[in-house]
């Protein structure tokens, strides 16, 4: 056992009145945790020198800041954040049609997210890893339907261990005010349900 500080210090660009939000949030606390060698899931693992921080922002981007406190492990968390299976239980996309469906399947280095719905036609997100690891993953993320194509960049970071942990979520590159608009519903919106997801277990 390793004994390591964990020290978030966290804020996202718009204040959530939801429970279990805060627009600043700061833990700064000693607790052993095991180091973690091998990552959990990584169809192509990082390089030993690639750079794990978090994707720069441009002062002209579009950027999307969320942490939230979820009562799991990481091992578990992560699985959750990366494998479809789990992807289809807690994504929540904004104004779904009654009736439409949310599918998630593998793709190479990555997965696929496709949402169907009688009235509103047909889309496709798909998360390609640019690295993957137990807490620390990169996604270039790409939303597609007939009409456009849109593409942007997605991290995940979790902190702590155990039986509790934070969730950051960062999304950035989006090209508009309305991607801005309805991604930061659909990461309220999914990272409440996982959150939510863990509380019952």
């Amino acid at each position: 056992m390793v004994a390591r500080p964990i020290n978030l210090a966290f804020r996202h660009s718009a204040a959530q009145n939801a429970p279990g939000w805060s627009a600043t949030c700061i833990v700064s606390k000693w607790r052993p945790f095991p180091v973690i060698v091998m990552p959990l899931y990584s169809p192509q693992p990082a390089p030993p020198q690639s750079d794990l921080s978090l994707a720069q922002v441009r002062e002209t981007d579009c950027a999307i800041f969320k942490a939230i406190k979820v009562d799991a492990d990481a091992n578990r968390i992560s699985r959750a954040l990366t494998m479809p299976e789990y992807l289809e239980a807690w994504i929540c996309v904004p104004d779904a049609a009654p009736g439409s469906l949310t599918l998630a399947s593998p793709e190479e280095n990555g997965y696929r997210l496709d949402h169907y719905s009688v009235d509103r036609g047909r889309f496709s997100i798909t998360g390609c890893y640019l690295f993957c690891h137990l807490r620390k993953m990169r996604l270039f993320w790409r939303k597609t339907s007939k009409a456009f194509c849109a593409e942007s960049v997605v991290d995940f970071r979790l902190r702590g261990n155990f039986g509790s942990s934070v969730v950051e979520l960062r999304h950035t590159e989006l090209g508009s005010q309305d991607e801005y608009i309805w991604y930061e519903t659909l990461w309220r919106r999914s990272l409440e349900k996982l959150a939510s997801l863990f509380k019952s277990t």
